[in-house]
């Protein structure tokens, strides 16, 4: 169970997100509550990334509970096959040590907080789980009632907080007051704990469901897709990595292009276990296959 002085010193800005993301209906997940539902589970994944994030992101996640998005099968001749990102534009494949948060088979839409925890809509949820009912129209309201049994007063304190947001006139702002930090806090935390208990009520159907697609990994073949399958590993660890010179590299300069790939491996090396290889596009395909990837 989470604790309220947890929350209370956390900063202004997370809780405004907490709060977002409670306002949204999203489904909290993180380490620990997922810990008890999977134990710990060691998984070898993908991340690409680029020169950027070597340097000011990957530093804050390594042996973290902070998860990172990554992959364990792709399908063919996409961006990410040539070693293209996500969100960045790539250059850098890393062979990842990990534990399992979320074990998806598309791209999850996942957002993370501070704390380390993941928000992921009902809608995912219910697309990776099988439970229908939280990827039709108003499924997020349903996830909400849902929560409703777990804690009796949750559903009075939460029309409260958004009643105070609505109010237009003095009369109304007396009778429905804004939140103070505390009450947002024990809000936050109130849905945070409702929202444990729902998932460990449901603890069997998503262990089978994440180890199914931890074993038997794909792809799901939709249009609406990323075309990978997206599995959140927290703990991480840098087992090798991939230098894409497509991406890093300058076909006109030569002396440039060493410069570049000297700094990248300086910049790496404090990561990586084992070895940073490094090759053309061609070569992402056979880096990712070698170490158990599917493509």
């Amino acid at each position: 169970m989470i604790k309220l002085k947890d929350l209370l010193f956390e900063t202004v800005a997370h809780t405004q997100k907490s709060l977002q993301w409670v306002a949204y209906n999203f489904i909290p997940m993180y380490p620990k509550i997922m810990k008890q539902i999977m134990g710990d589970v060691p998984i070898t994944t993908f991340h690409n990334l680029d020169w950027h994030s070597v340097k000011n992101k990957l530093p804050k996640v390594i042996g973290s509970k902070k998860s990172v998005s990554s992959y364990t099968a792709l399908q063919k001749n996409t961006n990410m096959t040539k070693g293209g990102g996500v969100q960045t534009k790539g250059g850098i494949v890393l062979e990842l040590e990990g534990k399992v948060l979320i074990a998806g088979t598309e791209d999850l839409g996942s957002v993370p907080d501070e704390s380390g925890r993941r928000w992921i809509a009902p809608s995912y949820f219910g697309n990776i789980t099988g439970m229908k009912q939280f990827t039709l129209d108003g499924g997020g309201f349903y996830f909400k009632k849902s929560l409703y049994k777990y804690d009796k007063k949750l559903e009075d304190i939460l029309w409260r907080y958004n009643t105070s947001l609505l109010t237009m006139n003095a009369e109304e702002q007396q009778k429905f007051p804004l939140y103070s930090g505390k009450q947002k806090a024990d809000l936050i935390k109130r849905y945070i704990d409702a929202s444990n208990k729902f998932l460990l009520a449901n603890k069997k159907k998503i262990k089978d469901t994440f180890t199914k697609n931890i074993n038997n990994p794909k792809v799901k073949n939709d249009r609406f897709t990323y075309e990978w399958n997206e599995l959140l590993v927290y703990d991480i660890k840098v087992k090798d990595a991939y230098i894409v010179l497509d991406y890093v590299g300058d076909p006109n300069d030569y002396e440039a292009t060493e410069k570049t790939l000297k700094q990248i491996k300086k910049d790496l090396k404090p990561f990586v276990k084992g070895k940073i290889h490094q090759g053309f596009t061609d070569g992402v395909k056979k880096f990712v296959n070698q170490r158990g990837g599917k493509i």
